[in-house]
């Protein structure tokens, strides 16, 4: 019988039971069952007891189905000579349960001999965690009378010669996503309302850097790259133009001083990729760093959470600083920026609130409301995504951003005033990781 390959799955459903959900618990446990009794019924000395279902819970696999411990019982009954089956008392029956421990006792030996660095903690450092009232559903302390003359396996120079190994835990996470989404306009000439024929191409990547030590620190790290383009036949000097563009990385360093809340360092900084352009114009009206917009803001970061949604709030009481840049002198005026200067700078009060909701198993709501004013000025900027996922690639996605910002002359409406509305529907694909 091969206990080694055993061994192995023991430790890969000990991992498994560590990470993966609640869901998964019953079924590995009918697997533990059924395999086990199976292995038990080939022993010679038991070649004549039924193996019941494998469909039942038994507490005799809880040493099985957590991380591994070193058990004060599994090395006592190392000690003895051999793992004889205990014999039957006269006119009765050796239990199921008291075979299934023997077996157990014998793999965990295996794997401490084996895979020692697997071993994480010892049987009296567990018990300070778990509760005894815990831990007396579970564990039954076989009575086990210790051989005091049993060979020793190791000699003292050999264990003194082993070397240990400690691994410090990582607290960085990495995760992204990409999407490619593609939409397409045919309108006949005699079409009754008129309209144009094109084509848009919209690409999104997010990176996120994050680190969290479950403690006091915490590090989040959001990179976001947008870049979309179109066809417009109207516009005899440009056959392609960018309708989404943007750049952007935002840092949030918190401290965490109660339950939920953390004193923390925003950090915003956005540009943008290529130059736009008017229609029929070749002169564009913004471009690579023209605008760049800085903002670094103290305070306090609170977040909570849900069974389907969470949600942070971020709140800088007169403590937000603000830089503005335009890399094109011409251009400066139109964003807010005074005649023969490229920058501009300001304090005021930063409100950020980060909603995030599952509505429905395949569609979430994710959204960023930001609201910064000073005595001079107001800016406020409300991003909606709604995405709906078909499949594990293909997804349909709606954003809607709306845009307040009365600093820029340059950029009032008469129809809209200062007030700014981007919306488009996409259906394309997406890749997580």
């Amino acid at each position: 019988m091969n206990y080694k390959r055993f061994v192995s799955l023991v430790v890969f459903v000990s991992t498994l039971l560590s990470t993966n959900a609640q869901s998964n618990l019953d079924a590995v446990k009918q697997y533990l069952n059924m395999r086990l009794d199976s292995i038990v019924a080939s022993w010679q000395e038991c070649n004549e007891d039924s193996i019941e279902s494998g469909s039942r819970t038994n507490p005799t696999y809880y040493r099985m189905l957590t991380p591994p411990v070193l058990y004060e019982s599994t090395v006592k009954r190392g000690l003895r000579q051999g793992f004889d089956m205990p014999s039957a008392t006269v006119g009765g029956e050796i239990d199921m349960d008291s075979k299934r421990e023997v077996l157990i006792d014998k793999l965990l030996l295996e794997l401490y001999k084996e895979n020692p660095s697997l071993v994480t903690q010892t049987e009296e450092q567990m018990r300070s965690v778990v509760s005894s009232k815990e831990l007396a559903a579970y564990d039954k302390a076989p009575d086990i009378k210790v051989n005091t003359q049993a060979p020793i396996l190791a000699s003292e120079d050999a264990i003194s010669s082993l070397e240990t190994e400690y691994r410090k835990p990582n607290y960085w996470r990495t995760s992204g996503s990409v999407s490619f989404d593609f939409t397409q306009n045919y309108v006949s000439g005699n079409w009754h309302a008129g309209g144009e024929n094109n084509k848009t191409l919209l690409t999104i990547l997010k990176l996120h850097l994050n680190y969290d030590d479950k403690n006091k620190i915490k590090f989040l790290n959001t990179f976001e790259a947008h870049l979309g383009f179109t066809t417009v036949k109207s516009d005899t000097l440009h056959s392609v133009k960018t309708n989404n563009d943007m750049l952007r990385l935002q840092s949030n360093l918190g401290y965490n001083v109660a339950k939920n809340l953390d004193v923390s360092l925003d950090v915003k900084l956005q540009t943008q990729m290529m130059p736009s352009y008017p229609s029929n114009s070749p002169d564009f009206v913004s471009n690579f760093m023209a605008p760049f917009d800085a903002s670094f803001s103290l305070g306090l970061n609170y977040n909570r959470s849900g069974k389907n949604w969470n949600a942070t709030l971020f709140f800088a009481p007169l403590s937000s600083y603000n830089y503005k840049f335009v890399r094109y002198g011409y251009l400066a005026s139109r964003f807010g920026i005074k005649e023969g200067r490229q920058h501009k700078e300001d304090f005021g009060t930063k409100l950020v609130l980060k909603p995030n909701v599952n509505l429905s198993k395949n569609i979430t709501w994710s959204a960023r409301m930001e609201f910064y004013s000073t005595y001079s000025r107001t800016f406020f900027e409300w991003e909606n995504t709604i995405n709906m996922q078909i499949n594990r690639y293909l997804k349909a996605s709606l954003l809607l951003h709306t845009r307040f910002d009365d600093s820029a002359p340059g950029l009032y409406s008469d129809s809209y005033g200062y007030w700014q509305l981007k919306e488009y529907m996409t259906l394309g694909i997406s890749y997580q990781w």
